[in-house]
């Protein structure tokens, strides 16, 4: 009998020394403190399933929980590395670190709306620095090890009601693992709009005036005391409820950027999580105003155009706002000039791809909708990449990346001779030193305006 517990204790012992996370010490834990935290996990109640696809391998989205006031994504990520050991048999980590840049963000409605990172549970904040010894950069973040999953969990704002297909994105490196995740899906519904038309002001209750008597004295009574019964009148009429308030008014002014005079524009406005405009409504040309009679409880997004004007965006949240309340919002145009160039400041692609992702879709309407309104307009797309990896493929992938851009545009109806795409790929960088952070800048489109 003791014998045969002897061989349970053997088996066993082999069999846990072979499991995935279980390393030859350190008691079944990473080494130097990489276990997993408590905080690791989320509940799992009211989570649901994971979506999405990951742009770097061994990334999986758990589950995606929406609060009150957070758009919560589990994740884990599994180092995939091959084992490796010192001289004593001890693991070695893989030489991948892990954490997260506090500059991520959530993409949703076709790039319109972003939604920024507020706190991360498991993983640490992520930083570049540089050694004092080799003077390269390095990231400071959480060390792997082969065969080591971590789970964490970041919180960013709440999604708008209504924004159900989303993007993360986290950084732009080839050199880290990034926690870009596109296609996510999470069920949230929008709350229903209701347009009420005015209605007809409701009449004023007309008083009751007392009848007119005169001074014939009135018959007496039946009873003893030859008193007179008190004439009775009827209850005044209860006057209806006012109705409520259901509109927030917007105004502001359209005006030149460089000169501050008056400007004539468009203002398309649509709700963030429809794809089709409500309406639109235009500024005076004498004094630039615009007046808006938007729905409380929602959240709008909107695109100003004008002749001989660069295109922008906003944002208009009336989520919070009571109806009834009026909100002020000045917009400045910057004129076009023949020679200017323009970077193109929230277009995304697939890493180290040329796919164009939708979360690029916001900023490119713009472009088709100011060459709409200059039907003369015609540009040059100039593609640029950072100066790390391989020059030729830098190039290439500069030169495909504004070719998927022309051929957005020239499916949006802008005839395909008005575009002129170049790609430039390591050449023309704007910052030639710094962290990889910094150095975004140089990942870029922009385009020249050639004639208007």
């Amino acid at each position: 009998m003791r014998q045969r517990y002897l061989l349970f204790l053997l088996l066993t012992g082999l069999t846990s020394s072979c499991m995935i996370g279980s390393y030859p010490s350190g008691g079944g834990q990473y080494p130097s403190g990489g276990q997993q935290s408590p905080n690791d996990t989320y509940p799992n109640s009211g989570n649901q399933p994971g979506s999405g696809r990951a742009a770097d391998p061994g990334v999986t989205v758990n589950s995606i929980r929406l609060t009150p006031d957070y758009t919560i994504l589990n994740l884990t990520f599994t180092d995939n590395a091959q084992p490796n050991y010192d001289r004593n048999g001890r693991l070695l980590p893989s030489g991948t670190t892990i954490g997260l840049d506090p500059n991520s963000y959530l993409v949703a409605a076709n790039g319109a709306r972003t939604f920024a990172f507020v706190r991360v549970e498991g993983i640490p904040m992520k930083r570049e620095e540089r050694n004092p010894t080799t003077g390269k950069i390095q990231l400071i973040g959480r060390n792997t090890y082969p065969g080591e999953q971590v789970n964490f969990t970041i919180y960013f704002q709440r999604l708008d009601k209504g924004l159900e297909n989303f993007d993360l994105f986290e950084c732009h490196s080839d050199a880290y693992i990034c926690w870009n995740i596109y296609n996510l899906h999470v069920n949230n519904p929008a709350d229903p709009v209701v347009y009420n038309p005015p209605t007809a002001p409701t009449p004023k209750p007309v008083p009751n005036l007392p009848k007119k008597t005169t001074n014939v004295p009135p018959a007496p009574t039946g009873n003893s005391g030859g008193e007179m019964e008190t004439p009775k009148t009827k209850p005044a009429p209860v006057p209806a409820p006012t109705p409520e308030v259901t509109t927030v008014t917007v105004t502001g002014k359209v005006s030149d950027a460089k000169n501050k005079r008056p400007v004539t524009a468009t203002i398309d406005y649509q709700l963030s999580s429809s794809k089709q405009a409500i309406d639109s409504v235009q500024s005076f040309a004498s004094t630039g105003g615009y007046k808006m009679m938007l729905q409380k409880g929602q959240v709008y997004i909107y695109i100003v155009s004008a002749r001989g004007y660069q295109s922008t965006n906003g944002v208009l949240d009336l989520s919070k706002m009571a109806g009834g309340k009026s909100v002020t919002r000045d917009i400045t145009l910057t004129p076009l000039t023949v020679g200017e160039k323009v970077t193109l400041k929230n277009v995304y692609f697939e890493m180290s791809k040329s796919d164009l992702l939708p979360a690029s879709y916001a900023e490119l309407d713009k472009l088709v909708t100011m060459m709409e309104d200059n039907p003369n307009m015609t540009i040059r797309l100039e593609g640029h990449t950072d100066i790390i990896g391989d020059h030729d493929k830098n190039l290439q992938l500069s030169r495909d990346r504004v070719v998927a851009c022309q051929r957005y545009l020239a499916q949006k109806g802008i005839a395909i001779v008005r575009i002129q795409t170049i790609g430039y790929g390591d050449t023309r960088p704007i910052l030639t030193k710094g962290t990889d952070e910094e150095r975004k800048v140089n990942r870029r489109v922009e385009f020249v305006i050639l004639a208007i």
